[in-house]
């Protein structure tokens, strides 16, 4: 089987990439931008490849939310202690001109200051600008400029060192001496097999077993349904499907059925785990409720064991509903939502684990409040925030977050006040 990655990257490095590829079992798809500020639109055009592989961090950085909400699989080459050592060496030798009065930009400052301290180098006349969340990310290659550019002009500087290709393409029409970062091939090549791995893997398990039952709730209020005639039309819907993942479908009784596939086929068909096409079909049914649940396994058994725990969380909502469960009892669902909330029956993180045991709240409720905080980026919500994601009701989040509080994984930041009349409302952030 081919690992089919998406490189994405400046042209130059795209073509470093490809031409340092020696291995048949890859098929590269080059993906070229001329400012990193283009790898979110990219990603849109590379999500249907294994893997995306970025050329560098920052636009790793800068795609990271595009990618999470998709749930793709990426790496990145790392501009480490290596890479800095070697331009380092390479500004000395090449140039002629001595570690100081320089302007770096960088992803992360500690590998400067790692390197220089190693060295016994002084850094009181290095600049150095690092990758933020807050930068505007629509310009952060003129800001960068900017940053070279100031320092420079004042004289405060001589030579600049940057880790983005079209920053330093920007600085050199303004005459400015400067480096672009050097890449070592090892990262490279270390990156791409890493790459690789992640994508035969991706591979193997995209052939796992999956199974889905799909049940019609039992409501009392169906009398205008003929059961025979929503059984038919379900049914009809169920095939159509199936077919479109390669599966087969069985009835089991009047309300459920079971579908039989693999775990590639469900991916390509939900674009991994976001949407649900089938749900358009039977969301005119206002008077009754489908329910799907979807099981991955090494087994038919295991797939079926995690269909069940699908189709239980699906039960629990009172609408047409989809979950999934991985083989390593991950739930991912309802699917067909703006956000698609992913938790875990179990945990071997032992994070989430000590934080369970001390605040008494389940390892599933810890697991999903973290998963929360991370498609905000740890960014302030309120009890009513928590309490719609969790689908708990507001009294319950306060009781969690009130416990959270008080074993110090959550601290109040501040309040608001939506409405003029009543009580202004904590704001919270967690500690983990």
């Amino acid at each position: 089987m081919v690992v089919h990655i998406a490189v994405i990257g400046s042209e130059k490095m795209v073509h470093e990439i490809i031409r340092l590829n020696q291995n048949e079992r890859i098929g590269i798809k080059p993906f070229i931008y001329e400012k990193p500020e283009e790898s979110l639109k990219l990603v849109e055009k590379a999500k249907g490849c294994t893997v995306l592989f970025f050329t560098g961090p920052i636009p790793y950085y800068m795609a990271k939310g595009k990618i999470e909400e998709y749930n793709l699989h990426a790496v990145y080459i790392p501009f480490d202690e290596l890479a800095f050592s070697l331009s380092l060496y390479h500004i000395q030798h090449a140039f002629g001109i001595y570690p100081s009065k320089l302007s770096i930009d960088i992803p992360k400052k500690e590998v400067v200051y790692n390197i220089f301290h190693e060295l016994g180098l002084d850094t009181t006349s290095i600049f150095i600008k690092e990758f933020e969340d807050k930068m505007n990310q629509h310009r952060y290659t003129d800001e960068i400029v900017q940053f070279h550019y100031d320092f420079w002009k004042k004289g405060e500087t001589s030579f600049v060192l940057t880790s983005v290709q079209s920053v330093y393409n920007e600085l050199q029409k303004l005459n400015i001496p400067s480096l672009r970062m050097m890449i070592p091939r090892k990262n490279m090549i270390a990156t791409l097999e890493q790459a690789v791995t992640i994508g035969e893997l991706l591979l193997s398990k995209s052939s796992q077993i999956a199974v889905g039952i799909v049940q019609i709730a039992d409501q009392h209020d169906q009398d205008h349904y003929d059961v025979k005639e929503l059984k038919a039309t379900i049914f009809g819907f169920l095939t159509e499907f199936a077919r479109k993942m390669n599966a087969s479908v069985k009835t089991v009784d009047e309300r459920t059925f079971m579908i039989y596939g693999t775990r590639g086929g469900v991916e390509q068909l939900t674009d991994r785990y976001r949407v649900f096409p089938l749900l358009n079909h039977v969301k005119e049914m206002k008077d009754v409720n489908i329910n799907f649940g979807f099981g991955f396994g090494i087994t038919v058994t295991e797939a079926e064991e995690h269909a069940q725990i699908g189709l239980y969380h699906a039960k629990k909502l009172n609408e047409h509903s989809v979950f999934i469960v991985t083989e390593e009892k991950k739930v991912i669902g309802p699917l067909n939502k703006k956000i698609t909330k992913m938790f875990e029956l179990q945990s071997q993180d032992e994070r989430i684990l000590a934080i369970a045991k001390k605040t008494g709240i389940s390892v599933s409720s810890i697991s999903k409040i973290v998963n929360f905080t991370n498609l905000r980026h740890n960014h302030g919500f309120s009890a009513n925030d928590l309490a719609d994601y969790l689908q708990l009701s507001r009294r319950s989040a306060e009781r969690m977050l009130k416990i959270l509080v008080e074993k110090n994984y959550a601290e109040i930041s501040g309040e608001e006040q939506p409405y003029q009349k009543g009580r202004p409302r904590s704001i919270y952030k967690m500690n983990f």
